[in-house]
């Protein structure tokens, strides 16, 4: 059974793969630098043994209503995607920030579009409920909770002569840069988990192709549409780093990957 992700344990297991490989500490160590923390939010049966017991808390909820403070409309035909209640989520995990009270809703498409919304709702704040429309695609999709599983995600390429200690290690030696690259798919095999094909939360975006960080964004949410329906599109929610650190998602940016 899979366990729970720590960086801890990751770390460890990085530097003996990279002993075992033969590769110098200090080479090791800079790609164990590249990893980034995420939270993972799966639905109950998916969860880890250790995480299934009576008080599991759920952090987000997955379709249904939304509830929108007033004034704020968004189009019918708009699904709401997921609500994170703030203050269920576990503390001390993530590298981004993400507010501490009230609720985030993400409305958006998740087949073909490149648009949508994400709004804090700070607790208190006078909401009316948005319940879906005919028009919305996931009208039919009965309302379900999601937890969260911490987690370490690792960038989906890594480009050796973009990391001093590894370029000086490999410079045009072939043999010493295959070793890396078998070092990177070790680090991608210990960081891959069953539930991490669910809706995730920070970390680095999981995009195969024109990953959002090569364009200056970084990741807030990538939400699978098998996630919460039928189909095999990814939606990435990201922004700049200002932006996602300032929480200010007025300017956020949906792209879909299929």
């Amino acid at each position: 059974m899979t366990a729970i992700l720590t960086h801890e344990a990751v770390r460890d297991a990085a530097h003996d793969a990279g002993r075992a490989l033969g590769l110098p500490e200090p080479v090791t160590e800079a790609y164990v630098r590249l990893l980034r923390p995420c939270l993972h939010l799966c639905p109950y049966d998916k969860l880890p043994e250790e995480l299934r017991t009576e008080d599991a808390r759920p952090v987000a909820r997955a379709a249904g209503p939304a509830q929108l403070p007033k004034g704020v409309e968004v189009p019918g035909y708009v699904p709401h995607i997921l609500t994170v209640d703030c203050a269920a989520l576990p503390t001390g995990v993530l590298d981004i920030a993400f507010p501490a009270d009230g609720h985030v809703a993400v409305l958006a498409e998740i087949t073909d579009q490149d648009h949508g919304w994400v709004l804090h709702v700070p607790a208190g704040t006078e909401t009316v409920e948005r319940r879906p429309t005919e028009r919305d695609p996931l009208a039919s999709v009965t309302p379900f909770p999601l937890y969260a599983v911490p987690g370490i995600t690792t960038p989906k390429y890594a480009d050796a002569s973009e990391i001093p200690e590894a370029a000086a290690y490999a410079e045009g030696n072939t043999e010493r840069a295959e070793l890396l690259d078998e070092l990177f798919e070790k680090l991608e095999s210990l960081v891959s988990v069953p539930w991490g094909w669910e809706i995730q939360l920070g970390g680095w975006s999981p995009a195969w192709h024109d990953p959002l960080e090569d364009r200056g964004d970084i990741l807030l949410l990538a939400i699978p549409e098998g996630a919460v329906s039928d189909g095999d599109c990814i939606t990435y929610v990201s922004g700049t780093p200002e932006e996602i650190a300032e929480c200010r998602y007025d300017g956020i940016a949906f792209s879909v990957e299929c």
